[in-house]
């Protein structure tokens, strides 16, 4: 079985090794991303805060969204800002939107996998005899570990107030957003600050991993 698990015609081994290659794409990806967040939504100086501070804005935004936009809509100064942002941010927040999906896609397959393998979708296969294969114990293995990788990316790299406002940005600009509420909820600030002796808060959303869904 060991040596027949990454075999072309074991879809098993085949699903389970693509899926793999994929979280280390998208761990790839995130890591080039942290060197292109547009400094404007890190609203650090007076000036940013004064610019953009009425349109750049975390997942408040989504109490009164038609409040806000009215508002920017009805001031040509905001207007003119709004779509500034959206000319010049259009492409890199569109990046970081299908970055963040992707570890959504990524667990929610994996999820899938492991429901598949037990419910015997995978002929000859199931957890037991993955776990007979070293490859296949190294590749499932390897499988959680990216998406903890993941998620420890997010935070260190791609701070939560941030991804929140970068997915705010994204969703003003593009109205159909199908999966906007999965991702919310995945990037959604813990309030872990990646700073010298920073600690857990309290409700950091450990359930992210420990059950390997966001459902």
């Amino acid at each position: 079985m060991e040596e027949d698990f990454l075999a072309d015609n074991n879809p098993c081994g085949q699903a389970l090794l693509q899926l793999v290659s994929r979280g280390n794409a998208i761990i790839a990806e995130l890591l080039r991303l942290k060197d292109h967040i547009p400094s404007i939504f890190r609203l650090e100086s007076k000036q940013d805060i004064v610019k953009y501070g009425e349109i750049i804005q975390d997942f408040s935004y989504f109490h009164s969204p038609e409040t806000i936009e009215k508002k920017i809509e009805s001031s040509e100064n905001l207007h003119e800002i709004s779509e500034e942002i959206r000319d010049y941010c259009g492409d890199i927040l569109q990046r970081f939107y299908v970055a963040y999906d992707s570890v959504h896609k990524y667990v929610s397959d994996l999820n899938s996998f492991i429901e598949e393998l037990e419910d015997g979708a995978y002929i000859q296969q199931n957890m037991e005899t993955v776990f007979l294969s070293e490859d296949g114990v190294q590749l499932m293995c390897e499988s959680v570990y990216l998406y903890g990788v993941m998620l420890l990316v997010l935070e260190l790299y791609h701070p939560g107030t941030l991804r929140e406002r970068l997915i705010v940005a994204y969703s003003r600009y593009n109205i159909t957003v199908g999966t906007l509420d999965h991702v919310c909820q995945l990037v959604r600030s813990t309030g872990f600050m990646n700073t010298v002796n920073a600690k857990r808060p309290l409700s950091y959303p450990t359930e992210f991993f420990n059950s390997w869904s966001l459902h």
